[in-house]
């Protein structure tokens, strides 16, 4: 008997995924595990695990729709067995000839080639990255605003191998010299094309505005900053590393020391629902990722009952996947981490809705700052905590701030728990 496999429910909140793309054909062949599609919800892409074995019947949906999750989305039995029910009439298979594409609308007028950019500028980003890599900026074409130099120009060119800067060449005999000439005029440059340009949204920016645009308009952020003195967690990060331990980042203990900071402070751990506060049952922070075309972010699942270790290889484990545009865990995300230190800037984040709350986390800065009595210069992690003022209130929010940076500044590196005795 013929029987369907299901979109899966990627979390609480999904109602529909859109169907990326098709992994089997009719009549192909599936075992149970095999991955039969790729799904996109609002937050990430996932495959589609067959839990039925037999030959494929029939594909309910074409690539680009959107389905219902827990409703069939294909049918596999018997080989020749046919199919009842479903979403039949509108079925779109594989082996049907695909529509004619639309014949595109002529353009106004071809462009010209973008020029050269000898005297259009360049951006500083660029011209780093031309003299890193041994480029001709000069020979490059710019596509930035009047026919500047921009970064993705550099990553075109090396891509492609073109904008090598020449080889030096021997100087060459002097010439005896001639009569003076007349200087030849400069050429003319050609003119930049100064027109602005549109690029409509990829689907994942889209969704990325979508929510964004929810999260300001629905949700009454209110915001609060702290600092964390991270001395000692760095010297007994380094002890830990010294004696063999696993590889763990500062950013992991974050992770932790929020998870289980949580645990203390539920209403963070919630979102709102209309007349009330829904408190999650279990504790999911959602690390965000920055993707090729946007943001990821992808939730490690009861957070605070992992190890640190667990948490390291989860992190980087979600991070691959995330870059490769896919999910490894049906987590819904309770309260998400945005990480920018890397880039040397603080943040304020963006709740990630429908979420109570966000960590904003910053550079590491070496500070001067009283310490014990004195004048030192100390390790100084900066934080910032955007949350939602319908869930909880300013003085909640500090206590929780309050709570996390103790918990940072005396968490344990070889257990993975916390201590209450900081190296001195």
């Amino acid at each position: 008997m013929a029987a369907p496999i299901l979109m899966p429910q990627v979390g609480q909140d999904l109602t529909e995924g859109v169907l990326v793309s098709w992994n089997v054909k009719v009549g192909d062949p599936v075992k149970k595990g095999d991955i039969v599609a790729v799904v996109e919800s609002e937050k990430a892409s996932f495959e589609v695990e067959a839990f039925e074995e037999g030959t494929v019947l029939k594909l309910l949906y074409g690539e680009g729709d959107k389905a219902t999750v827990l409703e069939p989305i294909l049918f596999v039995g018997a080989e020749g067995e046919t199919v009842d029910g479903g979403k039949a009439d509108s079925a779109k298979a594989d082996d049907t000839a695909p529509p004619a594409a639309e014949t595109a609308a002529p353009a106004e007028k071809a462009d010209a080639a973008p020029a050269a950019s000898g005297g259009t500028g360049s951006s500083p980003l660029a011209r780093r990255l031309a003299k890193k890599n041994g480029l001709d900026i000069t020979a490059i074409a710019g596509t930035g605003p009047r026919g500047s130099v921009v970064k993705r120009d550099i990553e075109a060119a090396l891509a492609s191998g073109s904008g090598k800067a020449p080889a030096a060449e021997k100087p060459a005999a002097a010439p005896a010299p001639a009569a003076a000439t007349p200087a030849a005029k400069p050429m003319p440059l050609p003119a930049a094309d100064t027109r602005d340009r549109e690029e409509p949204f990829t689907r994942m920016r889209q969704v990325i505005a979508d929510r964004l645009l929810l999260s300001k308009q629905t949700i009454p952020h209110f915001y609060l900053k702290a600092e964390v003195d991270v001395s000692d967690l760095l010297i007994r990060r380094r002890a830990h590393l010294d004696m063999g331990g696993d590889k763990v980042s500062v950013n992991d203990v974050i992770v932790h020391a929020t998870a289980l900071t949580l645990l203390e402070f539920p209403r963070l751990n919630a979102h709102v629902a209309s007349d009330r506060v829904v408190l999650k049952g279990q504790v999911n922070v959602g690390v965000a990722v920055s993707v090729e075309n946007g943001l990821m972010v992808p939730a490690i699942e009861n957070t605070p009952f992992l190890s640190l270790v667990e948490i390291a290889a989860a992190v980087r484990e979600h991070a691959a996947a995330a870059r490769r545009g896919m999910t490894k865990s049906q987590a819904q995300s309770t309260f998400s981490i945005s990480n920018l230190g890397m880039y040397g800037v603080e943040v304020i984040p963006i709740i990630n809705p429908p979420e109570a709350g966000i960590l904003g986390v910053g550079p590491i800065q070496r500070l001067v700052r009283e310490h014990r009595g004195g004048i030192q210069v100390r390790d100084i992690l900066p934080l910032s905590l955007a949350a939602d003022h319908r869930a909880v209130d300013g003085a909640y929010g500090a206590q929780f701030l309050q709570a996390l940076s103790e918990t940072i500044s005396t968490y344990n590196m070889f257990d993975g728990k916390l201590s209450a005795a900081a190296a001195e």
